[in-house]
Formats: C-alpha cells, structure tokens, sequence
C-alpha cells in the first residue's frame, strides 16, 4: 500500500479504487473524493467535511466487503446523476434516501 502511494499521482483514494477494479489487494478503506463527499452528505451518510472522517463514518456503517463497490457505485453516481450544481434527480434511483432532493426538485 505505501509504495503505490510514493508514486507521482497517486492519493489514498486512486489506490482504494486501483485495488478495488483490479483485485490486486484487500480494500483497507473507502476512496472518498469530491462525489463521496458530497453523496455522503446529501444521503445523510456523514454530516464530516473532512474526507479522512467522512471515511470512518462510512466504514463504521457498512461491512467491510462493501467498501470498494460502494465507494465506486457513489463516485459513478456524482459523476452520472447527482452532479454538484445540477443534479439529474428526476433520473435518481435513491430518491427516498436523498436529504438535499427537495431543495432542487421543491415540487416532487
């Protein structure tokens, strides 16, 4: 895991997803960036800015061999879906979960 680090480029994150798509190694943690971050929030998952604590919360709420799926299923959906200043709610398969839907879509 440290090696991989030391190389240009390479953040906790891209290592956690790095191991997750090519089985190289067990996931140590969840990768949380920008999407993360911000899903986490609007699905009540962690109320953290910080991405190292946001991490713990999901850690602490999800079993262990979830954690790479999921970090990639929430990165995927920020990207796809649930885009910072615009989000595609009305296309949204966790409408019911989402705290921050209503502020976009009053009407639904």
């Amino acid at each position: 895991m440290d090696q991989l680090i030391q190389l240009p480029g390479v953040a906790r994150k891209k290592q956690q997803i790095l191991f997750f798509l090519t089985h190289l190694r067990k996931i140590e943690g969840i990768a949380v960036d920008t999407h993360v971050k911000r899903l986490s929030e609007r699905l009540g998952l962690s109320q953290n800015k910080d991405p190292e604590k946001i991490e713990q919360d999901l850690m602490r709420q999800l079993d262990r061999k979830e954690w790479g799926r999921f970090s990639y299923l929430l990165i995927e959906h920020g990207r796809k879906i649930c885009d910072a200043k615009k989000p595609k709610c009305l296309e949204c398969v966790l409408p019911k979960l989402c705290l921050q839907r209503r502020s976009f879509y009053p009407e639904t």
